[in-house]
């Protein structure tokens, strides 16, 4: 018999993701990611699997990554932290050792070959330049000079004044030319067909606040660099036609505004400059991957990719809670389905008119398959086939209500098997709030129905993958729209299946954890809630997250407290926090930039003063707002715990066992949990331990 899933099982699970088709256009080489136990890490080397099934490790590093196939197959180049710092390295495709060709850099973000297979485009971290840096870091003391936003991002930490610059790599000699310089971060490039030229985007002469971005053009030998787009909004991801004469990006034409309620679309320019137009806007939906999944860290804005005829452009388009690739004709007569279907595809490579993709169900982790150029899909890989050999991993059930004014939401149900009815209800928000639950993986879901709780769990207006209408639905409106929106999906699970009304939990992270808050201040629906990496007062919020002053565009308020803060104040969940009567686990991360862990701790130290006695508080240390998807496998464990012990105690499913009313109790493993990794134990127990050993 199958047991369910439980939260130490998180690290036998395997992830494929940054696929490349070989020259054959059968063999694939990915990015295989796996948490170590023993390192409390995440490690990441790359193998290959060809078109019969054979799959195997191609590199031997413990953080080998950004595999990139030169162009005529032979070479493979990648990054590897071999030693204390990552270095380019090249291997053959036929095998053999890989061998370091560049120096050693802080970081290296993105590798590209030439169209001539001579030269590697590095975007890497450049020297410290005091003449145009706006931060200063005294090693020594870790005192910071700063001059200038931003000065810290949840993805790097607090800033320290170095930037991510442009090198051409000859990965014959070695020798390197960093061939940008400024105050400034390149994202990735794109080599023009003739290899002359490189093209990339940055934020160049914009304000320091700003969220936009431009594309801009450098010689590959180096020179001045030449601006292609004018600021009309955010531009990234180019890349260059064969024939030389467009290159296509993603991004908007709606200014500055990043946050996510503006479809990202597919834009064309030509290479000399001029108007762009867009090839999906008829579409009405987000090219790019905005399905989230809590085994992926962030989400990647791969480049459209050109066929070899240069007459279409393929891309990744979110739609209807799912992630397939289509294909948009260079002159905007039509877009066409590539690969689709009820799944979430978040990476793919395309050679020799065949296709490479990564992509995840609700009952897959991460698998890879192969789409030849007759459309034909073969499934290469079954990474995680021994995991969850004698697991229990449920399929949810898809429902579709209607908002209160007709609109059509989505929405998923998974039920515990065997469980007698009436069963509780875990309900869960998402966060963005303009990303979307939808047809992949979510292992938090699955453990939470092995307690005996069913989890139902939507998109409320504000999110992606339905149009630009209903994701930005909720502007100026947070709590308002959205919250009802959240009641229909509630209301939908609950005529849907046997539910027993006086136990329904809600939780969420990030804005889900915003609504958590709200919903819990303004509803008595709920018999105990879980508020993850919450923003919860948005006065303070604005001013110390790295990227709090979107805000001020998401809920229409003065900017920089105009009026004193008094909008923010009034729209913050904080207000209503009085009110909040139902038990509730308030979790967050100590290095949270994005929500920082004021927003817990101003939440949880209110409501204990309010003699709210069944509030507690679960915080982690090293981690930032991508603990529940990208933190350290250990976190990440006791975080699953907490939640499920939580939910555990105080919707008391059948044939649970509550957790002890103790200090430490919700990191304890559940009780069916026979793994004992990452059991906790406090200085003293693990000083008995050891004498005991001894």
């Amino acid at each position: 018999m199958k047991s369910p899933l439980t939260p130490s099982d998180l690290v036998a699970l395997v992830v494929a993701g940054d696929p490349q088709l070989g020259s054959d256009g059968r063999s694939v080489y990915f990015v295989r990611k796996h948490l170590d136990r023993a390192a409390d890490a995440a490690r990441t080397s790359i193998w290959r699997v060809d078109g019969a099934g054979g799959c195997a490790p191609f590199t031997a590093g413990k953080n080998d990554h950004l595999p990139r196939l030169s162009p005529t197959g032979e070479m493979l180049a990648f990054v590897g932290e071999r030693e204390e710092k990552p270095r380019v390295y090249l291997i053959p495709t036929v095998g053999g050792e890989a061998r370091p060709v560049s120096a050693a850099f802080d970081t290296i973000a993105a590798l590209e070959w030439s169209p001539d297979g001579t030269r590697l485009a590095v975007v890497a971290r450049a020297a410290h330049d005091p003449s145009t840096a706006r931060i200063f870091h005294d090693a020594a003391s870790g005192a910071r000079h700063i001059r200038a936003l931003p000065f810290k991002s949840d993805r790097d930490g607090l800033l320290d004044g170095t930037r991510l610059h442009l090198f051409v790599l000859d990965p014959v000699s070695g020798a390197g030319e960093q061939i940008t310089r400024g105050d400034f971060d390149v994202s990735a490039p794109a080599w023009s067909p003739d290899g002359a030229q490189l093209v990339f985007g940055a934020q160049i002469g914009q304000p320091e606040w700003s969220f936009g971005s431009d594309l801009h053009v450098v010689d590959a030998a180096g020179g001045a660099i030449r601006t292609l787009t004018g600021g009309e909004g955010p531009a990234g991801s180019p890349a260059w036609s064969h024939d030389g004469r467009s290159i296509a990006f993603l991004g908007h034409l709606h200014g500055d505004d990043a946050g996510g309620r503006f479809n990202t679309e597919l834009l064309l320019i030509d290479a000399a400059g001029g108007p762009i137009r867009s090839l999906s806007a008829p579409l009405d939906r987000t090219v790019g991957n905005a399905i989230i999944s809590d085994l992926r860290s962030g989400f990647t804005s791969a480049a459209p990719v050109w066929s070899d005829d240069d007459r279409e452009l393929y891309g990744l388009v979110s739609a209807d809670g799912s992630c397939g690739i289509r294909a948009f004709a260079r002159d905007g007569s039509s877009i066409r389905a590539v690969a689709g279907g009820e799944r979430d595809i978040f990476a793919f490579a395309h050679r020799a008119g065949g296709f490479a993709c990564a992509f995840s169900t609700p009952e897959i982790p991460a698998d890879l398959s192969l789409i030849d150029a007759a459309g034909a899909e073969t499934r290469l890989t079954t990474l995680n086939a021994d995991a969850l050999a004698d697991k229990l991993v449920l399929a949810p059930r898809r429902f579709r209500p209607a908002a209160a004014d007709g609109t059509r939401l989505d929405a998923w149900l998974l039920l515990p098997p065997g469980a007698p009815p009436p069963v509780p209800l875990i309900l869960q928000v998402h966060g963005g709030p303009h990303v979307a639950y939808g047809h992949s993986f979510f292992f938090e879901f699955q453990v939470l129905a092995g307690t005996g709780c069913a989890v139902a769990y939507g998109n409320p207006r504000g999110g992606q993958t339905y149009g630009h209408a209903y994701a930005d639905a909720i502007t100026g409106d947070w709590g308002g729209v959205d919250a009802d929106d959240v009641h229909a999906i509630l209301d939908a699970a609950l005529a849907a299946a046997d539910i027993d009304r006086s136990r329904i939990g809600v939780a969420g992270g990030s804005y889900g954890g915003f609504m958590t808050t709200w919903l819990l201040g303004h509803s008595d629906r709920f018999a105990a809630g879980v508020s993850m990496r919450a923003v919860n007062d948005f006065v303070s919020e604005v001013g110390a997250s790295d990227i709090g002053w979107f805000l001020e565009r998401e809920l229409r308020a003065p900017p920089v407290y105009s009026d004193s803060g008094r909008l923010l104040f009034d729209a913050s969940p904080m207000r209503a926090a009085p009110q909040i009567d139902a038990p509730l686990l308030v979790e967050h991360s100590e290095r949270d930039y994005r929500c920082p862990i004021d927003q817990g701790e101003q939440l949880f130290t209110l409501l204990r003063r309010l003699g709210k006695k069944q509030v507690e508080f679960v915080r982690f240390t090293g981690d930032g707002h991508e603990l529940s998807r990208g933190g350290k496998p250990r976190n990440r464990v006791l975080r699953l715990r907490a939640i499920a012990q939580w939910f555990i105690r105080h919707l008391r499913p059948v044939g649970s066992n509550a957790p002890a009313d103790q200090a430490g109790a919700l990191f304890g493993p559940l009780a069916y949990e026979t793994d004992a990794y990452a059991e906790p134990a406090t200085a003293a127990s693990a000083a008995a331990s050891a004498s005991v050993a001894s």
